[in-house]
């Protein structure tokens, strides 16, 4: 089914004077002149996929003000064009190739877009799946790095000609997420997985994934550079970014975007000095999107001090949860997931006994103490245990995703993957209008046991949007949210299952719900629907973190346990 691609989509950050170009592949790669001398796009083949090269690129990109007629009939018109192209083979590794090539001259970004598996022509990939239940735990984390080196190696070429690689992922099946995300890891690129995809249900989140990663704000060739004042230095980073080996100091972003962060760790060098101050300053110089050269300097003093107390009461839980979480993504590639559960709790145990040891020794020891800043550290680290990184029950092409994720997330991100938003949406109704602009009703603790029978919920974790609806609802609540008779209708009902705005009350206040939180998101996030029986329901039940599952203890057991971790270690 053709995705339709309006015009506003080409409402790019960079204006009418960027340069633009479309590529097509199956078995071939099929580039296009679209320059203004021409009436109509002009159709130029490679069929050497395996030693792949680019024509002129003056013939290939033109600016959007000369072509833009050119771009949207051209887009209009492939679906048809490759409707009887049905072969297996995919040169999707060589296309991407191809447009780097085509880049080089004058950087920029490429959007990938990959419906296959890459099996043919330059760098194609093998089979394999880690989820399959005849290989060992070793070999599942083992499909976890990418398959060889030579799609890092082009990502590293391509940001040394400041090429940004975007890929879009819209597979039925495995397509070895681990081995693509190293293009754009490296590049400063965004990652996007569509999995099963399917053209009705979900070209409103492909278009608005789109239309955002091309109007945000964002930044071109940059370099970053973080300075420390004597006694501190950097001893590593970690993020979306790309570093060569004669560059010590500098970071290297093709591209930098205002939905992603990098996480400088810093050491103590030599001792400091009680009631002075450490500065730190990065410095990002970049090119805009309408090609100015710019710097952005940031410089942050922060006092010194020998009192634990006030180092804890100055703490940052999200910036903690964002440093641990990246933590344990480097580490899962190669490695193994209990590992990774075992580092997390090290982390957590080792914070809250220093705690305890130089900040509340009056306490009783039968209690669990924790400082104000980090009382829900517990919590968001149980839910970093329970999430796709380390829960067993995840398919590879998912854990690779959220690594791949979780590297270049900004703290908001990554608490919103971690730890869902839960409203009631029957209480909504209920009350009869949504909280006044700005804010959203209230949250609900994330367990089954605030779940009322017959209720309404939406769960909202940043990526996807869960409505579910309790079996004892009643049929007015059905028909007003899904436009079914019954609960028996909507539960026979196959998925994926669209939920369409209705003309009543109930409705409305339902999408307007919807809009607010793809609004507090910058993301559109599908809407899915969990029903008893069917594959969404689970996912529902595995973002309540605060119940005891598979994936681990309740939130209550969890403390318990890490209060027994921390007697042990001060005793």
């Amino acid at each position: 089914m053709p995705i339709p691609c309006p015009l506003n989509v080409f409402d790019i950050a960079g204006g009418d004077n960027t340069l633009v170009g479309i590529v097509t592949f199956d078995s071939n790669v099929h580039f296009y002149n679209v320059t203004k001398d021409q009436t109509q796009p002009q159709m130029m083949v490679m069929a050497d996929v395996a030693d792949v090269y680019a024509p002129m690129s003056s013939q290939l990109l033109a600016k959007l003000s000369d072509c833009r007629g050119q771009l949207a009939e051209l887009l209009s018109s492939i679906p048809t064009m490759f409707a009887a192209a049905q072969g297996p083979e995919s040169c999707a590794a060589a296309a991407i190739e191809a447009c780097v090539e085509l880049l080089k001259p004058t950087g920029g970004k490429l959007h990938a877009f990959v419906a296959s598996l890459p099996n043919h022509g330059s760098k194609a990939l093998k089979m394999r799946d880690g989820s399959a239940t005849n290989i060992g735990d070793k070999e599942k984390q083992q499909a976890l790095l990418a398959q060889d080196n030579t799609y890092y190696t082009l990502a590293s070429q391509a940001a040394d000609y400041n090429v940004c690689i975007d890929v879009f992922l819209l597979p039925q099946a495995y397509i070895d997420v681990a081995t693509f995300s190293s293009l754009t890891n490296t590049t400063g690129g965004s990652l996007y997985h569509y999995l099963p995809f399917n053209p009705l249900m979900d070209q409103d989140q492909l278009l608005n994934d789109l239309k955002w990663n091309v109007s945000r704000p964002q930044g071109l060739e940059a370099i970053l550079r973080v300075r420390c004042s004597a006694g501190i230095d950097v001893e590593s980073y970690v993020g979306s970014f790309y570093k060569p080996p004669t560059s010590p100091t500098d970071l290297y972003l093709a591209a930098i975007d205002c939905d992603k962060a990098l996480v400088a760790k810093l050491v103590m060098t030599e001792k400091l000095s009680p009631n002075s101050e450490v500065y730190l300053q990065c410095a990002l110089l970049y090119t805009t999107t309408d090609g100015a050269r710019r710097i952005r300097i940031s410089t942050l003093a922060l006092p010194v001090s020998d009192q634990m107390g006030a180092v804890f009461k100055g703490a940052d839980l999200d910036t903690q949860l964002a440093s641990l979480t990246r933590q344990v993504a480097v580490t899962l590639p190669g490695g193994m997931t209990g590992a990774g559960k075992e580092l997390i709790l090290a982390r957590i145990t080792g914070i809250l006994s220093a705690y305890r040891k130089y900040c509340a020794t009056s306490s009783s020891s039968v209690q669990l103490i924790l400082p104000e800043a980090l009382k829900l550290l517990p919590l968001y680290s149980l839910a970093l245990q329970k999430s796709p990184l380390l829960r067993p029950d995840v398919r590879i092409d998912e854990r690779s995703l959220w690594i791949a994720t979780m590297v270049s997330a900004s703290c908001p991100r990554t608490l919103g993957l971690l730890h869902p938003r839960l409203f009631a949406v029957h209480q909504l109704i209920a009350a009869g209008s949504m909280p006044p602009a700005g804010h959203l009703p209230e949250q609900l603790v994330l367990s089954s046991e605030v779940l009322d029978q017959g209720g309404v919920y939406l769960l909202d974790n940043g990526a996807d949007l869960l409505i579910y609806m309790d079996q004892e609802a009643n049929d007015k609540l059905v028909q007003d949210v899904f436009g079914m008779p019954n609960m028996e209708a909507l539960l026979r009902a196959p998925q994926p299952l669209p939920v369409i705005q209705q003309d009543n009350p109930a409705s409305r206040l339902l999408f307007e719900l919807l809009t607010a939180l793809r609004l507090s998101r910058c993301a559109f996030m599908r809407l899915r629907v969990a029903k008893k029986g069917d594959p969404y329901y689970p996912l529902f039940v595995n973002m309540m973190v605060e119940d005891r599952s598979t994936a681990g203890m309740s939130y209550v057991e969890y403390l318990c346990h890490v209060h027994r971790q921390i007697q042990d270690k001060m005793s």
